[in-house]
């Protein structure tokens, strides 16, 4: 034990000194604040050590820790590496040291992460996993809410349980929003993404606290292999390498960057200014130093270095836009194949930057370049706007083969080797297979068909020690499959555009992939994890239109999107049927037709279908012209439902589904195209109200003779992009929602009059509904930021708002319940109670 000195204070013996820095070996960030070096000193030591133990040590020990001073005082670590012998033992002390540093709350025992040291919400993750008991830790729902996302997200790399791994993969989600949101935003972020998994019970333990919690939720956009999004611009190109023995992406955009981030946690390491737009690039290593080559819309290309940023040299002669870069070691030294607008395909040493040879074969732009040994000797493959898959020889600069059968432009190209040969994989701009080909004898082995658009983007790797390749392209899926078997393992999904760029790594044994476009965020996924089974499945395409209806008693949410209209129930989310549109599904709108269940859907076929929802069956077409139905409505005529349609065509139709359903009963042409629908009882008589794209809201008396358009409000909106209609003080309202705009109007169809504007929304409103609660009237209004709003109608108040993972687009009033379309997925929300 240490003794005291007089003045001098604490004389630590060596095994004093060694128990107290202990802790500090294995402080994590800046180091350990006093307070908890003290008590990780006791645990891990035995001793009772004071503060002033420890305070008199570190004066004495000056020498060696460092001091740094923080917004919450001074911390303090080693200055050289500590002892760190049994380390998972000591870790395992650590961690339960500083969860029984975490305060409990007053009311059921638990732990008050809010009160919880800025050291451990920041570092707990670490040490937790260090000694393999994160799973245990994650348990705790509240530290989801409040720990540290950086470091949390790091620490979820390690290897985990399997219902660690579910929660691994509903914080990953949309960490990307949640990490940066306020505390209850990321509370409703997490409760969202939980039921997207399946979760229900964790869902409600997220929501504690905050007005709406989730009933259920699809998951079709989650997925575990998940490991973040990388929120910004979208890109252009993309390839991994390792940089201080961390992988990192490289990423090339139009706005003439190259941005270089850590593929852990997407921290950016280094952004790299082009001249122009960046297209095509890869990496290579020079002189033991990690390179990019980089490809520009004006020809550019150029070799800069990863570690400093800086440009070494550039590599001159196209012209015109560059599309293709791919890099090779060719004798032992860094090469660099390179093509696009000029239709050659040139070969550069990366050491001296010389061209070594030129290639001329492509009728047309040369789009992608992928690499593989052909009978011992180097050879480059690349696919063209010609329709065409090249071979070239990289010791002469000659072109060894041509391989054809694609009927459109070749966009993307990965090589690889099946059962000892080499392949090339290709897609395509107009086909919806790739084509796996034997580079040996030029054949083609397979077709990969699943995609249901275009292919542009591809890369291979090995899993489980099986060639594989990804493909990805206009579906907005990442396709994964086995090229043994020619099987698809997996499908990747959650991306909002068009996937355009790939790229696979390996990081500590795993294989990971790199993901993204033009208009989509790029995502890490773990592709050890790709083939887990995905969360409840639904839509595959964006939900465009979401309403209720009761179906033998119960009630239902049926909502359009890809070419499938979903019947489900309400109360548990539990799929009663799928029906196939045979088109993509752009309006929807449910109601009762003598005491049967109907819906009426439109697309863009230009026919409205009249489904009844109970027997699952489609009972008639209601043709239109050859153009998309905007919006569908049913409205009462003479007390009859009646299905109303508004086609691209500017014509407003009128339809009884029990008559002659080649003609409709009515038939009005408009000013400009409805964008918007909803029957209302105005004066005790139903009238149908529409929002055009003059901005004109719109009354219309669809009996007797006459005029039909009853009354014509002018709102001022740019154009009508979405309404809803309700009764407040006994008089008929409308709410319109134009354009981008960030406010909604509230207007009296009694005279005309702009009552209220509902304002603040942080991006334009893209859809609005109305509920009745009690004796309230509330309306609930989307914005672009992904929040709801809900908002008490006649005053035009504020009551509360809930965050969404990702933008939503559509939303209806199921009793007390909320059914939102967002993205592919439905969400079903209740108040909380």
């Amino acid at each position: 034990m240490a003794s005291c000195d007089g003045a001098d204070g604490l004389m630590p013996d060596s095994d004093d000194e060694a128990a107290l820095l202990r802790p500090l070996a294995f402080a994590e960030g800046e180091g350990l604040p006093l307070a908890l070096w003290v008590v990780l000193a006791r645990a891990l030591s035995g001793r009772p050590w004071t503060t002033q133990d420890v305070s008199v040590f570190r004066d004495q020990a000056g020498e060696l820790l460092v001091e740094t001073r923080t917004p919450a005082g001074a911390v303090y670590r080693l200055r050289a590496r500590g002892d760190r012998s049994g380390e998972r033992r000591t870790q395992q002390a650590v961690t339960n040291a500083l969860l029984d540093e975490v305060p409990l709350d007053g009311d059921g025992g638990h732990r008050d992460w809010s009160a919880a040291a800025p050291y451990i919400v920041d570092h707990l993750a670490a040490h937790a996993a260090a000694a393999g008991v994160l799973d245990e830790v994650l348990e705790d729902a509240e530290y989801l809410v409040h720990a540290a996302p950086r470091g949390l997200l790091r620490a979820l790399n390690t290897p985990g349980s399997a219902q660690g791994r579910v929660r691994r993969s509903i914080y990953r989600a949309s960490v990307h929003v949640h990490a940066t949101a306020s505390l209850p935003e990321r509370r409703d972020i997490l409760a969202i993404d939980a039921a997207r998994h399946g979760e229900t019970g964790l869902a409600r333990e997220l929501s504690r606290g905050r007005p709406w919690r989730p009933r259920w939720a699809t998951g079709t956009t989650v997925h575990p292999a998940l490991r973040f999004t990388r929120t910004g611009l979208g890109v252009d190109a993309a390839a991994c390498t390792v940089i201080d023995g961390r992988p990192h992406a490289v990423t090339g955009c139009y706005d003439s960057t190259v941005r270089v981030w850590d593929l852990v946690d997407g921290t950016e390491r280094l952004v790299i200014t082009e001249d122009d737009g960046v297209y095509a690039l890869d990496c290579a290593e020079i002189d033991g130093r990690p390179h990019v080559v980089t490809g520009t819309s004006s020809g550019g290309v150029r070799v800069w270095d990863l570690e400093t940023g800086a440009e070494r040299f550039a590599l001159k002669g196209h012209k015109g836009w560059i599309r293709a870069v791919g890099c090779t070691v060719i004798d032992g030294r860094p090469h660099a194949v390179t093509a696009g607008e000029d239709c050659l395909v040139r070969l550069w040493d990366l050491v001296d930057g010389s061209e070594r040879a030129r290639m001329p074969g492509h009728t047309e732009e040369v789009r992608a370049v992928a690499f593989a040994e052909v009978a011992g000797r180097p050879v480059a493959v690349t696919g063209g706007q010609d329709s065409t898959v090249r071979l070239w020889d990289l010791e002469d600069g000659v072109e060894r083969a041509v391989l054809t059968g694609h009927t459109s432009a070749v966009y993307s190209v990965a090589c690889t080797v099946i059962d000892g040969i080499p392949h090339a994989v290709t897609g395509s701009g107009g086909e919806r297979a790739a084509r796996v080909w034997c580079l040996t004898d030029g054949s083609e082995r397979a077709a990969l068909g699943g995609h249901t658009s275009w292919i542009s983007a591809m890369s291979c790797v090995d899993l489980g020690g099986r060639p594989h390749v990804l493909t990805a392209g206009g579906d907005c899926t990442v396709r994964v499959w086995d090229l043994t078997e020619d099987t698809e393992r997996a499908v990747l999904t959650g991306h909002q555009g068009y996937v355009d760029v790939l790229a696979c790594t390996e990081f500590e044994g795993r294989p990971y992939a790199v993901s993204g476009g033009h208009s989509a965020s790029p995502r890490v996924w773990d592709l050890g994890d790709a083939v887990l089974p995905a969360a409840r499945e639904g839509h595959t395409g964006t939900v465009r239109a979401v309403d209720a209806v009761e179906i033998d008693g119960r009630p239902h949410v049926v909502t359009g999107g890809d070419t499938t209209i979903r019947v489900r129930d309400l109360a548990d989310g539990a799929e009663r049927r799928t029906l196939s549109h045979g088109h993509r599904v752009e309006a929807l709108a449910c109601t009762t037709v003598d005491g049967s269940p109907h819906a009426a859907a439109g697309g863009c076929c230009g026919v409205t279908r009249v489904w009844d929802l109970a027997a699952g069956t489609g009972l008639r077409d209601l043709p239109g012209p050859d153009h998309r139905v905007e919006t569908v409505a049913w409205a009462d005529v003479k007390g009859r439902p009646h299905v109303v349609t508004s086609d691209q065509d500017r014509t407003v139709r009128v339809w009884d589904p029990d008559e002659d359903v080649e003609h409709p009963l009515l038939t009005d042409r408009t000013r400009s195209a409805v964008r918007a629908m909803e029957s209302v009882v105005v004066d005790g008589r139903p009238h149908l109200l529409t929002g055009s794209d003059d901005a004109a809201l719109r009354l219309w008396r669809l009996t007797g003779k006459g005029r039909r358009v009853t009354a014509t409000v002018h709102t001022g909106h740019h154009w009508i992009r979405a309404l809803a209609g309700t009764v407040l003080d006994g008089r008929p309202h409308a709410l319109t929602v134009g354009a981008n705009d960030t406010a909604v109007q509230v207007w009296d169809l009694t005279d005309g009059t702009l009552r209220s504007t509902l304002p603040g929304h942080r991006a334009g409103v893209l859809a609005v509904a109305c509920a009745t609660r009690d004796d309230r009237t509330d309306a609930i209004t989307l914005d672009g930021s992904g929040t709801v709003h809900v908002w008490d109608l006649a005053p035009a108040r504020l009551l509360e708002k809930v965050a969404l993972p990702t933008r939503a687009q559509c939303v209806t009033a199921a009793g007390p319940a909320l059914v939102i379309g967002m993205g592919d997925d439905v969400v079903v929300l209740d108040r909380n109670h």
